[in-house]
């Protein structure tokens, strides 16, 4: 009798477990569903570079640029939609029918096929542009703006603006084939430094973090003037060579990493120059596109 009691008891038990676990099936899988949808969102990240005009400090001089080509530039390509590599890495993609096994493997891997480069300030951007414009003690560089999901890495974009200063032939490998329509043959190879120059990254952990690092080149020239003897008199007098002579640079240098919250401005500065980031959550799924803006 005891048995069949007991018997019973255990069977009532397990029945109200699984009862249970039924009940419980449902939320658990629309936590999960939501968690899915939430990751199925993006990041929409927008930075805008500017000057500090009344600043007074001086540059670090450096006798060779540091090369951000590396990064993936958020430019218009040729036509909309095309994600735009660094020229070298899309030389290097276009010869991996051509090269050898052992040299077409170490090309670079593709980019995540779903980053889209806005071009339209928010309103939250486009007023901070305004208002830097219209002062008198600072002035707008660059504005950039792209869209990232939340699931891929996204290696740092590069950020410039258009006045070039310096070029340097930087092929992939050792094999290079030129382009004999074109007025550079070895453009695709060529890379490129600008006097605004950089890259940020958006880095998701536990929190989401802003990795700036930028810079500000000018050009420093030398006046290549040489003493002469006059004849007859040993007086020195001034024959110029080759006036203002390049000879180096002077770096201005933004490098910051911040813990960044979606939906409000991040900050960042320095003497002479600083940047604006906003970084907004967004529902709509990046779409394939790549362009710049400048002011």
């Amino acid at each position: 009798m005891n048995c069949s009691k007991n018997l019973s008891l255990v069977i009532t038990v397990k029945s109200s477990k699984l009862l249970t676990m039924r009940r419980l099936l449902p939320l658990v899988l629309l936590v999960a569903s939501s968690a899915v949808l939430a990751e199925s969102g993006a990041y929409r990240v927008e930075v805008i570079v500017f000057r500090n005009l009344s600043a007074t400090v001086q540059s670090i001089e450096v006798a060779e640029l540091r090369n951000f080509s590396q990064f993936p530039a958020l430019e218009v390509s040729g036509q909309p939609g095309d994600l735009t590599a660094p020229k070298s890495d899309q030389a290097a993609g276009g010869l991996a029918g051509a090269l050898p096994n052992n040299l077409a493997g170490d090309l670079p891997v593709d980019l995540p096929d779903d980053l889209f480069v806005v071009t339209e300030k928010s309103s939250q951007m486009d007023n901070a542009w305004r208002r830097l414009r219209s002062s008198n003690n600072y002035r707008p560089l660059v504005y950039a703006a792209w869209e990232q999901n939340r699931v891929d890495y996204y290696p740092p974009m590069r950020i410039h603006n258009q006045q070039a200063i310096a070029s340097r032939l930087n092929p992939p490998t050792r094999i290079m084939v030129a382009d004999l329509t074109a007025a550079d043959p070895l453009a695709a190879y060529r890379s490129v430094f600008y006097q605004l120059d950089g890259s940020l990254q958006l880095r998701r952990s536990r929190f989401l973090h802003v990795d700036l690092d930028l810079e500000i080149r000018e050009e420093r020239f030398r006046d290549n003037t040489q003493a002469a003897l006059l004849p007859g008199n040993g007086i020195q007098a001034a024959t110029t060579g080759m006036a203002n002579e390049p000879v180096g640079f002077g770096v201005y240098a933004l490098n910051q990493n911040r813990q960044v919250t979606t939906g409000r401005m991040a900050y960042f500065d320095t003497p002479y120059f600083g940047a604006l980031v906003y970084v907004t959550s967004i529902k709509a799924s990046p779409r394939v596109n790549m362009a710049s803006v400048t002011d």
